[in-house]
């Protein structure tokens, strides 16, 4: 038998000794007491358990509704910081998504959008990546003397290719973003503003 059963079980017999505890022992009028006032309790208990419950909702609700938007200008800005919408090269710092994930706020979002957002997020943090390593090469660039012209020539050479990789990541990684702004629970949490 399991543990459900046999506590549901143990109540019922309980419940029915006390009926009859009460109806034989005390009288019809003192059994009708005890029900009242019990049916009272569990009733307020429930009760408030059911207001509890549904104030923890709309909690989360508002949680959920305000780090969407936060998620969402994040997601803008860091679609701003990448090429092609820019010629340099940002360090991309998604602050909103990892304190989302550390504070454990995700459990409050869609499987769907943990995802989907997940995904993007995890090309952010490539990006910022590929981005870190052409900063490393802009300042190797600069740190050689202009006498060491084949040294110059390799560390341009290297820098080009890390940022022609980083530019097609950047093309990448806008149409998500683009693509993953397009989505309908943006505008049912109504998050945009």
């Amino acid at each position: 038998m399991e543990k459900e059963t046999r506590m549901l079980l143990l109540v019922f017999v309980v419940s029915l000794v006390t009926y009859f505890a009460f109806l034989f022992g005390y009288g019809w009028n003192a059994f009708l007491a005890f029900l009242t006032s019990f049916a009272a309790g569990v009733l307020g208990i429930l009760l408030g358990f059911a207001l509890d419950r549904a104030m923890e909702k709309q909690k989360d609700n508002e949680v959920r509704r305000a780090f969407l938007a936060l998620i969402h200008d994040e997601l803008t800005e860091i679609k701003g910081k990448i090429p092609p919408q820019t010629t340099g090269v940002y360090m991309l710092y998604p602050e909103v998504w990892d304190s989302l994930v550390a504070s454990g706020i995700i459990r409050l979002l869609s499987s769907e959008q943990v995802t989907k957002l997940t995904k993007v997020y995890r090309n952010v943090k490539g990006t910022q990546y590929e981005a870190e390593w052409v900063r490393r090469a802009v300042e190797e660039f600069n740190n050689v003397p202009e006498s060491e012209n084949q040294k110059r020539e390799w560390l341009k050479n290297r820098y080009n290719e890390l940022w022609n990789r980083h530019l097609e990541r950047g093309n990448e990684l806008t149409k998500e973003i683009e693509n993953l702004l397009k989505e309908k629970w943006w505008k049912s949490e109504k998050v945009q503003k």
